[in-house]
């Protein structure tokens, strides 16, 4: 059996509670549209990192979902973002209990020994709590390790979303992650972008959306492409990661 840990990273779907178009984008036929490319691959883990519902966190796009993947034949997780609402995503996903911490969806993964840290940015911040918790995690843990977060802990040369949209505690966390040298890797959405940035020696990679993206060069918000993306990582002895789109 290899070794090497394989994970596809899908995020920003905005799904609505009802079948409607975006801008004429149709939303919910562009998730089906890349699950049935990635339950095609070999894949260990699926991670739907944030931004899963269109607005406010609107349980029917959760059940929606929910039912979507029903029969997708990869285990997958299913992480906070701007959009969404923790207690109505651990209702209808049946989360585990030890995920979520006073309201906050933050949780660890063991696939294949390798290990997988999740932190909830969905108030736009990253609290102390969550922090501390890394701090904790890694306390006796040497390995290299991959976060995951919904916003990216960084602004990222796209004007329109890091002029309105970015998050708000970036130097705090960055007190505990520059002292976190088993972190490397950061996969992040929010952005609607692909993009790897550098900071602190860390690599950011911004994974694109699957309803649309944004242009990065204009200060007011335009769709660059609506052309869906997601992001693979391949772990094993190096760690590998690109993007495709349909």
């Amino acid at each position: 059996m290899s070794n090497k840990l394989i994970i596809a990273q899908v995020t920003d779907m905005h799904i609505g509670p009802l079948e409607v178009s975006y801008r004429g984008v149709k939303v919910r036929q562009k998730f089906l549209d890349v699950l049935q490319v990635l339950a095609k691959k070999k894949l260990d883990l699926l991670v739907l990192s944030g931004d899963l519902s269109a607005l406010e966190g609107e349980p029917e796009a959760y059940v929606w979902i929910k039912q979507a993947l029903a029969n997708f034949p990869h285990p997958y997780v299913v992480m906070a973002g701007n959009h969404d609402h923790v207690v109505r995503m651990s209702r209808v996903f049946d989360l585990p209990k030890g995920d979520i911490s006073q309201g906050m969806l933050y949780f660890s993964r063991t696939i294949k020994r390798k290990r997988l840290l999740f932190l909830d940015s969905s108030p736009y911040r990253v609290a102390k709590r969550q922090l501390a918790w890394l701090n904790t995690e890694l306390a006796h843990y040497e390995e290299q390790v991959l976060l995951f977060i919904h916003h990216p802990p960084s602004h990222c040369d796209c004007q329109f979303m890091d002029n309105h949209h970015p998050l708000r505690n970036i130097n705090e966390i960055w007190q505990t992650l520059d002292q976190l040298p088993q972190i490397q890797h950061i996969f992040c959405g929010h952005y609607h972008t692909e993009k790897t940035i550098i900071r602190n020696n860390k690599s950011i990679y911004l994974t694109p959306a699957t309803v649309f993206q944004i242009d990065t060069k204009k200060s007011r918000f335009a769709i660059a492409t609506t052309k869906p993306g997601w992001r693979i990582i391949e772990w094993g002895e190096q760690m590998l990661t690109y993007v495709e789109y349909l």
